[in-house]
């Protein structure tokens, strides 16, 4: 096999690999194993950041970090996928090398796999598996789907000479094939996958230690592939991207590998293997961009070669024309484009590579130095200006990085070098374009500052120490943990031992001795000192690192500041103290503490010996020993719902003719997550007995009150019909006894009608306030605009008499009675334009808003409910404050009939439909100043 060819001996192996990138490929996908191993967990004021620890039982697939970390590393993966396919793409434009990107379209295919698995993560996408098992299978698909391709590709690699494909339109005609057939093979893997209905149980077995036996076939694949037909490819193909490629098996396999054992979807061990396979997509990209950057160094010294070949006076002709063959050679392959400018006459000539790197086609533009300038950037153009300038004028040479403009508005980085040659009085550059590499390193940067990030939010810092050196190696944090800035101290031996704790000096001494003798990986925890004399609670954790002759070359390791989870178990300590006091001080009740297992943890309260169990109550039984098994079933269910977060309350009656008021209340850390539920049983006898004392009480009152109601209702109705003889012989002694009566009888006439017509009114009105309450109508939506819309209407004669402005700003639905909700507005608006002061137009703002019950601060209102608050504000004579609760009673005036008219029954019946709809109305006035009338009433009943 491939691998097992190397010497560690040789800088290189007899497949010309180099060892450098193999032990450091090597040891970053040795390090998640060893860190799974050694169970390493970083976290932060009780919230777990990162845990190498085995995942239980009980822990949720759905782990918020995990989730983002995995979605993290498959979008890298697919992203590296799709540039690699770009790169190899890019070099066979160049190259014509079909070799390269056939590697490139696997794993461009198998990008889009993975971008269809990652939609499965993200829930995007639904199968019929269930999302544990259909995320496990698009993984397990992906893998084995990328193993065939890889061995498909090498062996059409290997045969290549054999088939004799020589024109580079055969070799395109391949590459358009092959990339056709291997995106039909994903497509149709991702059809099998949304089509599968159920995958054997030989795929997952949660009880063995390997939960994902399977991933042994693409284990073997990899092997077969690295082992046996990678090399065969590297003895026709030695570049450093096939050489690169063979490493990526590394990764590849230690990502099996982590997968082969993970426990649940999103947990350490997952996530190790989304990495690795991001890393094994990496490899690849490390080589094609090292395939690049050996490019660049070549093209780099054919321009040194030229520089001395120009000045050969002998074969100036022929070399000349060698050397422009040579160099665009080179451009090609390293897509760099060179110029050439005449120092005298200002003449400029580009090559077709430059062309092409400015974003123009060859020869479809004549280049002049203002157009060389014009294609450069304002921020880059005034320094690249003057630094060519600087070089004419002194005969001397620059190098410089800077970007341009594309006509398509692309911008691009160009690295450009410039030599002046004072035989021939010009100066000949290069341009590079670096854009990948710059957007790479740029990715890179961005990345090792989101670690360190990482490591300051966990507050975790990292150490090494190497035998015979009497100084360590700290990462910033490490400073930063023991109050310190980053490098600004020397750590040495004596130094660290004044920062240890002097109660915790002995026992880390004895630590040291212990190591330095046993030579194991070891863990310890003690106090230090800081600068400003502050103590902190510190775990350390460290790896020994030996030699053959198993003596110590260096210890690495990491060192947690655990003072928050020191200070909080204290606190917990105090605080279950606390609770028991209370529990057992909290009158005519029993309160009871259940963990996430079901079991009893707590347990108190004065009467806990009067209720009876079906055992007797002990930490740690479970909740079926508890209960009977009816009961179990119900309160499980009860539990549960309680540990998703619900908040519930029953009552139960008991044998013993006792009722309890149940409390199920989840007990949640600082970041929302429940970790116990607490149980609190109060015995309500007494007060169930006192309730159903007050309900017959108030069904009672219900009877008498509708007895009133109905007598009212049948006293207006029956008044009604004396009430119009009254009128009508009123209006028949008027019209036809005229002549006859004297002015004072018509007076007492008119005066009759008058009174008959308020007594209307009155009755009217009485009737409209008996409806309110007797009325069967259901709640429906209701168009609030729409209906202020119709009021409108009705009130236009008065509107316009009025000469008023409406300005009306409600836009929301609501379940209410339409015809009481009209009635409601209807009145308001009246009074609004009615009363009104001399000589002003009346103006009348209605507004309406949403809002919490928490946020109206009224207590009869329920503070998690959604309500409409409606306003009606005018600009009238207003009435003094005090007045505000008379309003609201029937016959209540503040005005003479003789100035305003009306019964004093419209706001009480107004009071009366916003009680009906559990809602609340206030007015808020003064003295000619106006008036506003707020509505509060329910979304929804």
């Amino acid at each position: 096999m491939a691998i097992n060819s190397i010497s560690i001996n040789k800088e290189e192996n007899s497949l010309n690999i180099p060892m450098g990138y193999f032990w450091a490929i090597f040891l970053i996908c040795i390090s998640p194993t060893v860190m799974s191993m050694l169970g390493i967990e970083i976290s932060y004021n009780d919230y777990r950041v990162l845990s190498f620890s085995k995942i239980t039982e009980n822990v949720s697939t759905g782990l918020i970090l995990g989730r983002t970390f995995s979605t993290v590393w498959v979008i890298f993966s697919i992203a590296v996928g799709v540039f690699t396919c770009i790169l190899t793409l890019i070099d066979f434009s160049v190259k014509k090398d079909i070799a390269a990107p056939i590697v490139g379209l696997v794993m461009l295919c198998i990008s889009v796999f993975d971008m269809f698995h990652l939609l499965v993560i993200l829930g995007v996408v639904h199968t019929n598996l269930d999302l544990d098992s259909a995320i496990y299978i698009t993984w397990f698909v992906s893998r084995i789907l990328n193993i065939l391709l890889l061995i498909l590709g090498t062996y059409i690699i290997i045969n290549l000479k054999e088939k004799h494909v020589n024109t580079d339109r055969e070799k395109k005609t391949l590459v358009k094939f092959l990339g056709i057939s291997f995106f039909m093979i994903s497509i149709i893997s991702i059809i099998f996958i949304i089509n599968l209905k159920s995958i054997p149980s030989v795929f997952i077995h949660r009880d063995n230690f390997f939960t994902h036996p399977l991933e042994i076939i693409s284990i073997v694949g990899y092997l077969f592939w690295g082992g046996y037909l990678m090399p065969k490819v590297l003895k026709s193909f030695d570049g450093i991207f096939f050489k690169m490629l063979i490493l990526s098996m590394i990764p590849a396999i230690f990502a099996d590998v982590h997968m082969a054992v993970f426990y649940k979807n999103f947990d350490v061990e997952y996530n190790f293997a989304q990495f690795l396979r991001l890393f094994a997509n990496l490899v690849p990209l490390i080589g094609i961009s090292l395939n690049y950057s050996r490019n660049i160094t070549t093209q780099h010294q054919m321009n040194l070669i030229l520089d001395q070949e120009v000045k050969s006076k002998e074969k100036i002709q022929q070399d000349l024309e060698r050397r422009q063959n040579l160099l665009q050679t080179a451009e090609k392959l390293a897509n760099m484009g060179s110029w050439e400018l005449d120092v005298k006459t200002k003449e400029i000539n580009f090559s077709d590579a430059l062309y092409k790197i400015f974003g123009y086609m060859p020869n479809s533009i004549s280049p002049d130095l203002d157009l060389m300038y014009n294609m450069i950037i304002p921020e880059y153009r005034a320094g690249y200006k003057t630094m060519l300038e600087t070089a004419i004028s002194k005969q001397t040479n620059f190098n410089t990085e800077y970007q341009v403009l594309w006509v398509n508005g692309q911008r691009r980085y160009i690295l450009a070098q410039g030599r002046y040659i004072q035989a021939d009085k010009k100066i000949i550059g290069t341009c590079l374009d670096i854009t990948e590499l710059k957007e790479t390193s740029q990715k890179l940067s961005q990345n090792e500052a989101l670690l360190k990030e990482a490591e300051s939010i966990a507050h975790n810092g990292s150490f090494e120490w190497f035998n015979g050196i009497d100084h360590f190696f700290w990462s910033e944090e490490m400073f930063r943990i023991h109050g310190y800035q980053p490098n600004s101290v020397e750590i040495t031996l004596n130094f660290y031992e004044k920062l240890i704790h002097k109660d915790d000096v002995e026992k880390c001494k004895q630590t040291i001795l212990s190591i330095l003798d046993e030579k194991k990986d070891f863990a310890t925890e003690y106090r230090i000192y800081r600068p400003d004399k502050s103590i902190r609670y510190v775990y350390l954790t460290a790896k020994v690192i030996v030699n053959h002759e198993n003596e110590i070359i260096k210890i690495i390791g990491n060192l947690q500041d655990i003072t928050e989870l020191k200070n909080a178990a204290i606190l917990l300590e105090k605080t279950e103290s606390i609770y028991k006091t209370i529990a057992s001080n909290v009158p005519d009740s029993v309160v009871l503490m259940f963990d996430t297992d079901h079991k009893l943890i707590l347990f108190d309260g004065p009467i806990i010996t009067e209720v009876k169990f079906k055992t007797k109550l002990s930490q740690g039984i479970h909740l079926k020993e508890i209960f009977d098994e009816g009961e179990y079933i119900d309160n499980k269910n009860i539990l549960d719902r309680a540990f998703a977060g619900e908040e519930i309350q029953l009552e139960k009656d008991f044998p013993d003719d006792k009722t309890f008021m149940i409390d199920f209340k989840p007990v949640k850390n600082v970041s929302g997550g429940v970790f116990n539920v607490m149980v609190v049983m109060h015995d309500i006898t007494e007060i169930k007995n006192v309730q159903k004392n007050l309900e017959s009480k108030v069904e009672e009152l219900n009877s008498s009150n509708q007895d009133l109601e109905q007598f009212a209702y049948v006293a207006s109705h029956d008044l009604q019909e004396p009430l119009r003889k009254i009128r009508a012989f009123g209006e028949r002694l008027q019209n036809k006894f005229t002549d006859n009566i004297t002015p004072e009888g018509l007076d007492y006439i008119k005066r009759m009608q008058n009174a008959s017509e308020r007594m209307q009114t009155l009755i009217d009105d009485l009737l409209t306030f008996s409806r309110v309450t007797r009325t069967d109508e259901v709640y429906v939506d209701v168009d609030l605009h729409d209906e202020f819309q119709k009021i409108i209407e009705d009130l236009e004669y008065t509107i316009e008499k009025k000469n008023a402005t409406i300005d009306l700003m409600v836009n929301h639905h609501i379940d209410a009675i339409p015809s009481q909700i009209r009635q409601l507005f209807q009145n308001l608006l009246s009074n609004a334009i009615k009363f009104t002061k001399e000589g002003v137009p009346p103006l009348v703002e209605i507004k309406s808003e949403i809002l919490k019950g928490e946020a109206l601060d009224n207590e009869r209102l329920e503070q998690n409910k959604d309500y409409c608050r409606i306003t009606v504000k005018d600009n009238g004579i207003g009435f003094d404050q005090q007045y505000a609760d008379k309003i609201f009673e029937l016959f209540q005036r503040l005005h003479t009939r003789n100035e305003y008219q009306g019964t004093g029954i419209g706001l009480a019946v107004c009071k009366k439909i916003v009680d009906k709809h559990n809602g609340e109305i206030i007015v808020s006035s003064k003295q000619n100043e106006g008036t506003l009338f707020a509505i509060i009433l329910p979304i929804k009943h």
